[in-house]
């Protein structure tokens, strides 16, 4: 009897249903699901299909359909912004999600079909390693191309495992690269049918059980700070006559936290330019006693950016990584005015400067990172040895209380481990949290509360392994296996020809 596996593959349309189907299952590792342990599996499924494809052609379309599933399964909660926020109708909102959800899969995944054109040494082990460099090459074009997007990175499931440790040591990425290991193992053990290969591969699976590392630590140096979460609807914000309302939630809010050292508001809590007389008058308000860290509007040199600020000082960070369509529409001269998604309030701002000061506040060096920042682990790696903690503030209003912010969180959390510095997350309405430097979360504020979180977190001044090397051992460990293929083909070919002759 044939393999449900070999009797799907019978059929191209069920085929692909059922690979878009894995693919979307792939979502629930993370979180709020947390089901981990599916996506070695989902992985190899996707893994198992495209090497046993007959073809180029067929291997596109089988890593294209499950790239589909993941992407409208993992980023489906947009529609919340486009069809709730965005005023779009409903059909042409799932229309979106469908598109761009296709648009992902066929830059980010089904490339992975090009492993048709490897030839390679029938070696289990070898073979695990060429197709993982193969996949951790898309996830490192998935923060190059198309402005960036490293979502659902799987290398984040490890939170909370045993597997975590690796997170510090080879970061989130490098952790990727063992998820694939893994599921390449498991795939390629059924295509060979090595029984022995299986049981080995399942060992791996080991490092995917919970574990949660509370081990008490003391610090010599800390800061007692509060979160101001104002939970302001972003209907109104920009309504004529709104300001008074606003200042009144956010003044009230910070000044019942006089004892802290530092009060941290979220992404551009208020309507008006940093610049803005108003702004002083704001200032004025607040009663004497900690500083306030806050998202603001800058406008310079004819530019409008996002920023964070310390209120009363110079000191002022520009957002580097753009949200498309909700702070810049790519081509814009075909797509704005076609619907009122593509107008969106403050969706023509300019990105700022990858390279940057920390902000500084008594004695504290601090990185800032504004929401879709968070996301991008390669773009901070020299400011973050120098920080003493990280800031990220976010304005997931726009995605209510849908999967978005949890899956936002938990990127967040990766970051505070990755460098083993606790992480504030100050948010307009949840999911702010304060994050400690092993990636446990001690404190959440959840959806739609106008409320505060009070906490005492701590410095941890060392570096962790992938502070210190980042990527760079993932790119010469890709370019040694590529250089073991081309030295092995170029063997293969020589020792053909000699035999021929």
């Amino acid at each position: 009897m044939a393999s449900p596996l070999k009797q799907i593959h019978k059929t191209s349309l069920i085929q692909y249903i059922f690979l878009g189907f894995i693919g979307a299952l792939s979502t629930l590792a993370f979180s709020p699901f947390d089901l981990k342990l599916i996506i070695p599996f989902t992985l190899a499924v996707l893994i198992y299909s495209t090497v046993n494809s007959s073809n180029f052609i067929d291997a596109l379309k089988r890593a294209f359909s499950w790239g589909l599933g993941y992407w409208i399964g993992g980023t489906g909660w947009l529609i919340v912004s486009i069809y709730y926020y965005g005023n779009t109708h409903i059909i042409i909102s799932i229309s979106i999600i469908v598109l761009m959800g296709a648009l992902l899969s066929a830059v980010f995944i089904a490339p992975f079909a090009a492993i048709k054109f490897i030839q390679f040494k029938p070696n289990i082990f070898i073979h695990s390693l060429v197709l993982s460099s193969c996949l951790i090459l898309l996830e490192l074009a998935r923060f190059l191309l198309l402005g960036g997007f490293p979502w659902l990175l799987p290398g984040l499931v490890f939170l909370d495992t045993f597997g975590e440790i690796l997170i510090p040591n080879i970061g989130v990425y490098g952790a990727s690269y063992i998820i694939y290991f893994i599921s390449s193992f498991l795939a390629l053990s059924i295509v060979s049918n090595k029984k022995n290969y299986l049981f080995i591969g399942l060992i791996f699976l080991v490092t995917f059980l919970p574990y949660q590392n509370n081990q008490s630590e003391t610090f010599e140096k800390s800061i007692n700070l509060s979160i101001i979460q104002p939970s302001l609807n972003p209907f109104d914000k920009y309504k004529p006559g709104s300001d008074a309302s606003i200042e009144d939630v956010l003044v009230n809010l910070t000044n019942k936290n006089k004892t802290e050292d530092l009060i941290i508001w979220p992404e551009s809590p208020l309507p008006y330019l940093n610049s803005n007389p108003k702004m002083k008058k704001l200032i004025a308000r607040i009663e004497e006693g900690p500083k306030v860290l806050s998202g603001s509007w800058k406008f310079n040199n004819n530019s409008l950016y996002n920023s964070m600020t310390i209120l009363g000082t110079d000191q002022t960070y520009l957002k580097r990584h753009l949200v498309p369509f909700g702070e810049y529409v790519p081509f814009e001269n075909i797509l704005r005015g076609l619907i009122d998604f593509f107008n969106m309030p403050m969706s023509s701002l300019t990105e700022g400067s990858p390279k940057q000061n920390l902000l500084e506040f008594k004695d504290f060096r601090i990185l800032g990172m504004i929401c879709f920042d968070i996301a991008f682990p390669l773009s901070y790696l020299q400011e973050i040895k120098e920080s003493d903690f990280i800031v990220n503030i976010s304005n997931d209003t726009w995605f209510g209380a849908s999967i978005g912010p949890e899956q936002h969180l938990e990127i967040a959390q990766s970051r505070a481990q990755e460098h083993q510095k606790s992480l504030v997350r100050a948010t307009n309405s949840g999911i702010s949290a304060i994050i400690d430097r092993k990636g446990n979360v001690v404190n959440r504020q959840g959806f739609f509360e106008d409320k505060k979180i009070r906490e005492s977190i701590s410095i941890y001044e060392g570096k962790t392994p992938f502070s210190v090397v980042g990527n760079y051992f993932i790119y010469g460990y890709i370019i040694l296996i590529f250089m073991y293929l081309l030295i092995y083909n170029r063997t293969n070919v020589l020792n053909t020809k000699f035999n021929n002759e």
